[in-house]
């Protein structure tokens, strides 16, 4: 065991590196804690393209950080980690292929967490130049994944940071035996036997590159290498774990990716010796899990292969499933709440050979007979398909309208469909009236209440938009939302409405993270209807002694009655009910023929179960001059006086008060010849008196 020296050593195995070496080595070199804590340990397996020279010079320009071994060619990555590891003096290990490299804060940002956490492995999330890369356990930052729930079991790779007191305690080395695969039983064993496994999923910390010259030290094209690496992780779960839950999620992995490349690859061999040979071995791995409980977790066309190699038909398995790469290439019926899929596509529907709810393959004298008719429950695969076309929020209605149905479901059978929206604190639904005509529908939610529940305006808090579809029997639920066209309705939008209880509340329509549609429904406490509440008055039209107001409102279905237009003065009060739309337009019309003279201020007051609220109206623009017309054969006017609020001035006409005015005002005379004003004219142009 080597002697602590540094934080990190990064072992490097390097076989024909030389368009990508120079740039791996030169990643470790410029991390962002310097290169003082850490140590590169670089074994060149047999290099003949001139990987050699380029590491002997970057050894000789960082000889504080850069180790090179050179060896003969081993034929895999094993040897050449393997002896990194004996050499290695750091407190952590990463393992870096020659062909990728690290980003700046990479071992920074791992050892952190392996520090703070304790942990004895930490994934890094991994970052595409040109290759695929695992996804799933880099949703978020774990300080404690857990194997069996967590999704850091499906990335299997070397590429993380390991405590190397847990390789040295297991002796954990890479399988020598295995060309490819070696990895996975390496990392699977420190994974069962680690304290705790991190995850750091906020930084990109490892870029796997694709090569320009396409090669890579893991490549194949035979049956043989993955087949041998399948057996031995399998082998190793078994050992450590005993039959049941926590093995099947773990061996449900490995039966539904490496077992399907043993397909893939068993169907391109050329040699029907070999090929018969390895499909036994198959068979045999197959054997060894029969009474495992896996199966049922498996795609349905992985679970017939499985049950075509089982029972021996490999012409059967070459010819029908390895050229079928659709999810479900299958005829599903459904029947009685169940989902199941046959074949051959267009065979009878039968038992036989079926693998049963334990995943235990029955009927295993059948091998060697002709081809089966395997019957699969697939009801837990069905996708529920769903679009949402248009939808809108008027009123104190919610409308949709799309298409919803079972991916895979032959004919459709008794269906129904159904739109609800579900309160996400409190078991509570309320239902739209929903009419489905093939695979389209329409829904039409009341917020005053409707079909459903007790029928009564449904409770304030968030209520999530589901659709739920019915074939004969199968129930299939969806958020619905989040595939819709891009015109098929305005969202977010906030507008205020009729809580059912002669009271108003704020009803907001809104898209979550995933974009599927929410209902937020809440009563609004008076001290913040300023805030909320929106209304813009528009250029008004006079219509005789008429004033005519138009604009927009987000109060578009307040309780009725609750809502009105305001005239005060000093000697009173006048109100006038507020039309308002669906759509938030809204219009009033003010008799001012009805009021008395004086200086009317106009407002806008609410007397809702919760609101009595008044606020004045802004002075919109408005139109020239004003009103005049004859009451008890009196002239009266209105018009219009600048300033806020919106205020109208009601009078009789008083002529001579209007002949004062008019006499006031400048008059210009008519110019002379010479183009001054007339003789006899003041210096303001008014004649002299």
């Amino acid at each position: 065991m080597s002697e602590i020296r540094n934080l990190v050593s990064v072992i490097t195995p390097a076989y024909n590196a030389l368009p990508c070496i120079e740039r791996c080595v030169e990643s470790v070199a410029h991390q962002s804690f310097g290169s003082g804590p850490t140590e590169m340990i670089v074994v060149d397996d047999g290099s003949t393209d001139g990987t050699s020279a380029v590491l002997d010079r970057l050894a000789a320009e960082r000889p504080n950080l850069l180790r090179v071994i050179h060896q003969e060619n081993s034929g895999s990555p094993s040897g050449p980690r393997n002896l990194g590891l004996d050499l290695a003096s750091g407190r952590y290990v990463f393992f870096l292929d020659a062909d990728d490299y690290l980003a700046p804060e990479a071992l920074q940002r791992l050892t952190t967490a392996a520090e703070v956490n304790a942990s004895d492995v930490v994934l890094g999330r991994m970052a595409s130049e040109g290759r695929r890369v695992p996804r799933s356990m880099f949703r978020a930052n774990q300080a404690d994944a857990d194997l069996f729930t967590s999704r850091v079991y499906w990335a299997l790779s070397a590429q993380k940071l390991f405590r190397k007191e847990l390789l040295d305690r297991l002796q954990l080395r890479f399988d020598t035996g295995l060309r490819i695969g070696e990895d996975q039983p390496f990392t699977a064993l420190a994974y069962l036997r680690a304290r705790r496994i991190s995850v750091v999923a906020d930084y990109d910390c490892y870029y796997l590159v694709r090569r320009p010259d396409g090669r890579h030290l893991t490549a194949t094209g035979s049956t043989e290498p993955v087949l041998d690496a399948l057996h031995r992780v399998c082998a190793l779960l078994r050992a450590e774990l005993p039959p049941g839950q926590q093995r099947d999620t773990l061996l449900e992995r490995h039966f539904a990716v490496e077992l399907r490349d043993v397909f893939r690859f068993l169907g391109r061999e050329t040699d029907p010796a070999v090929q018969q040979h390895e499909f036994a071995r198959v068979q045999q791995l197959l054997g060894q899990h029969a009474h495992d409980s896996f199966w049922h977790r498996l795609a349905p066309v992985q679970r017939l292969r499985c049950h075509l190699a089982w029972h021996g038909h490999l012409g059967e398995l070459l010819s029908h499933t390895l050229s079928a790469d659709a999810h479900m290439p299958f005829s599903v019926h459904i029947s009685r709440g169940r989902a199941l899929a046959q074949y051959p596509p267009r065979g009878e529907l039968t038992g036989r050979g079926e693998l049963t709810g334990r995943g235990e393959p029955e009927g295993r004298g059948e091998r060697g007979t002709g081809g089966p008719a395997a019957c699969f429950d697939v009801t837990d695969r069905l996708t529920l398909s769903h679009h949402v076309s248009h939808f809108s929020c008027t009123g104190t209605r919610l409308r949709v309208t799309g298409r919803a149905r079972l991916e895979q479901a032959g004919p459709a059978g008794r269906q129904a469909v159904e739109v609800f929206v579900q309160h996400r604190h409190e078991p509570w639904r309320r239902y739209a009236r929903t009419r489905l005509a093939g695979e389209f529908f329409e829904a039409d939610l009341d917020l005053l209440g409707g079909p459903g529940g007790d029928g009564g305006p449904p409770a304030d808090g968030c209520w999530d938009l589901y659709l739920s579809l019915t074939v004969n029997g199968l129930v299939r639920t969806v958020r619905l939302g989040s595939r819709r066209d891009q015109e098929a309705g305005r969202c977010p939008f906030t507008y205020l409405a009729d809580d059912g209880e002669g009271g108003i509340r704020t009803v907001r329509l809104y898209a979550t993270s995933y974009g599927n549609l929410t209902l937020r429904l809440e009563h609004v406490p008076a001290a913040r209807l300023s805030a909320e509440l929106r209304l813009d008055v528009e250029a008004p039209v006079w219509c005789g002694p008429v004033l005519r107001l138009h604009g927009t409102t987000n109060l578009v279905a307040p309780p009725a009655g609750s809502v009105l237009v305001q005239l005060a003065s000093r000697s009173g009060a006048a109100d006038f009910p507020l039309v308002i739309e669906d759509d938030g337009r809204f219009s009033v019309e003010l008799p001012l023929d009805v009021l008395s003279s004086g200086r009317w201020a106009a407002a806008l007051r609410i007397a809702a179960a919760n609101w009595q609220h008044t606020r004045p109206l802004r002075q919109p623009v408005l139109p020239g001059g004003g009103a005049r017309w004859r009451r008890s054969l009196v002239p009266r006017y209105a018009k219009p006086v600048a300033g806020d609020p919106l205020t109208l001035r009601v009078d009789r006409v008083r002529p001579a008060r209007g002949l004062r005015r008019r006499l006031a005002q400048p008059t210009a005379l008519p110019a002379g010849p010479s183009g001054h004003p007339a003789e006899g004219a003041g210096p303001s142009g008014q004649e002299a008196v």
